[in-house]
């Protein structure tokens, strides 16, 4: 059975392979690499995920969900057509499609994966990302860091020696890893994040921008109506990728509202953003104990690193070489492949090997003085891993029969500021306070398994407690939760283009106006009717093909208003290329 990588990201997730002596990326249902981050509930009550789904967000927003992996871990719920769903149970379902497609394109059954999360994620996401693996059916021991992954992917092309700094910006996360890469070596040296900042927050910020500018629309809007000007600020920060300049337009209640977006512009209103790029930069230098004069380049990963902005801003606040070689929406699943072929000890790449560090403190509370919940950070970060240390502890109180000792992840002093691991107590002799002896040991391995074993030396009594997870999901919760959502029906993987056409069309339809939205209904209406009914193959798919050409000319048309900007009058008539 094989072994694959996964890239769960925010915005976009993929897989990829170790096959014949390389990384080999595994394409969906639509011959496609990337599958959107989305999940949907169809009117039958079926999970639909990906293309289709990210339709959904428009023309039904409340039965439809992205951006969850920011929530891993989480309280939050989100309702979608009646059923309720945690955000690790929705990256389940793109975990699941991922398998799926997966086990078409490899012909064998999948089971096992390697999945990646941001650097900066803590325990109890970590934790919450190996439970959706478990409730999508795969066995996922080993948890690697997304700039970890894009090291490993430069090191299957045998570039880039030296030291690097990795700058992740994906669709909802930012990491920035530091590492050293040798011969057969990447040595990971520090990490610093923000798991809210992400390319989503530019979108929004855009949106922002465009309500400042018509006060009059704030509040007015629709939640389809906000998806659409936030499609459309999506729309516009993509096309500035190549371009100077272009329009981002939204018409309400019969009248135009139109802003001239450019790269100026789109710095002004992403400054904020870029303070903190700045402020995690200068974090990952500190943690790793370098000056920016001893990185020699600045890797980009993620997708949002496409912007020119990015790529600017880092050349001139670095004065470094920055690199992308490496198509940056794809960097992450290539390194997961290499980590899947080193996995599975395949001949080609066993001896590479990838260290990585602790990304928090490890330890437990404790009495300094007369203060007591002081956090002693016995596993400090940056850690390399595996890791091991002892500390050894004493009693507080005279005549203690035993100690509790709380375990916490983070780097507050406050202990109850961090995030609580679990608890341990030891019984301990009788003895005046400071007299017992307590050896307390903590073992951290790659695969984020804490040991703690705790050692009374008077009375030889010994406790050990290995945490595996912090996960909000008993292992009993998981198995009843696997069980229902087995029962959601997923839609069938042949009818993929089909309804991702429908999907689209009911998007379109929101976006429209006038004469375009009847002819899309009634052109709506005629291609479902044939896909449900007995209409022969063939008529399905001329349908198919004309739609989708009637939908590119619609696209078409708002990608010339966003170009030019010119007032918006959809009240035409657009006829097929040919005669039906």
């Amino acid at each position: 059975m094989a072994i694959i990588g996964i890239d769960l990201g925010t915005t976009n997730s993929l897989c990829a392979v170790w096959r014949e002596g390389k990384s080999v990326l595994i394409p969906n249902a639509l011959g496609e690499y990337l599958t959107p981050s989305v999940v949907g509930v169809g009117e039958q009550g079926s999970v639909i995920t990906g293309q289709t789904a990210k339709q959904r967000l428009i023309s039904h927003p409340d039965t439809a969900a992205s951006l969850f992996k920011q929530f891993m871990g989480c309280e939050k719920k989100y309702q979608l057509g009646g059923t309720t769903f945690r955000p690790e149970e929705l990256s389940a379902m793109i975990l699941r499609s991922l398998k799926s497609d997966a086990e078409v394109f490899l012909g064998e059954e999948v089971t096992e994966a390697i999945v990646s999360v941001p650097a900066y994620f803590n325990d109890t996401q970590r934790s919450a990302t190996k439970a959706a693996g478990q409730l999508a059916g795969l066995k996922v021991d080993r948890i690697l860091n997304e700039p970890s992954a894009a090291a490993l992917a430069y090191r299957q092309f045998d570039i880039r020696d030296g030291t690097n700094l990795v700058f992740d910006f994906g669709g909802g996360t930012l990491d920035v890893s530091i590492l050293e890469a040798f011969d057969n070596i990447v040595d990971i040296l520090a990490v610093a994040g923000d798991n809210h900042l992400g390319g989503s927050d530019i979108d929004a910020a855009i949106v922002s921008a465009f309500l400042r500018e018509y006060p009059e629309l704030e509040g007015e809007l629709s939640p389809q109506q906000l998806m659409i000007l936030q499609k459309s600020a999506e729309a516009c920060k993509i096309s500035l990728t190549d371009r100077q300049q272009v329009f981002m337009a939204y018409r309400h209640d019969g009248r135009e509202y139109i802003m001239a977006l450019d790269s100026e512009k789109l710095m002004k209103i992403c400054s904020p953003m870029l303070v903190k790029f700045k402020e995690t930069i200068k974090r990952a230098l500190q943690n790793a104990q370098l000056s920016l004069a001893m990185i020699d380049n600045i890797i980009l990963i993620g997708g949002s690193c496409r912007m020119p902005l990015v790529r600017e801003f880092l050349g001139h606040l670095t004065g470094k070489p920055v690199l992308c070689d490496i198509d940056p929406d794809y960097a992450v699943a290539v390194g997961l492949g290499v980590a899947a072929g080193i996995k599975s000890r395949n001949e080609d790449i066993r001896d590479m090997v990838l260290t990585d560090i602790c990304p928090f403190s490890l330890g437990i509370e404790t009495m300094v003085g007369d203060v007591a919940g002081v956090f002693d950070a016995i596993i400090p970060r940056g850690s390399s891993l595996p890791s091991s240390r002892v500390r050894t502890y004493t009693t507080a109180d005279d005549y203690q029969k035993s100690v509790i000792f709380k375990i916490y992840q983070g780097e507050s002093l406050e202990a109850a500021k961090n995030l609580l691991l679990g608890e341990c107590v030891v019984s301990v002799p009788r003895m005046r306070a400071g007299e017992p002896q307590i050896e307390v040991r903590f073992t951290y391995d790659i695969n984020g398994i804490l040991d703690v074993e705790i050692h009374s030396e008077q009375t030889g009594a010994k406790v050990r407690k290995l945490i595996v997870g912090n996960s909000r999901m008993s292992e009993s919760e998981i198995e009843k939760r696997l069980a229902e959502l087995s029962k959601l029906k997923s839609a069938p993987r042949g009818s993929e283009e089909n309804n991702l056409l429908i999907a689209r069309g009911r998007r379109l339809y929101e976006e429209f106006g006038g004469m375009a939205r009847a002819d899309i209904m009634s052109r709506l209406i005629e291609f479902e009717s044939a896909v449900s009914g007995e209409a022969n193959p063939a008529r399905v798919a001329m349908l198919s093909v004309r739609l989708s050409e009637f939908f590119d000319r619609l696209d078409a048309y708002s990608e010339n208003l966003l170009l030019h900007g010119q007032p918006m009058d959809i009240d035409f008539d657009m006829p097929d290329s040919e005669e039906e």
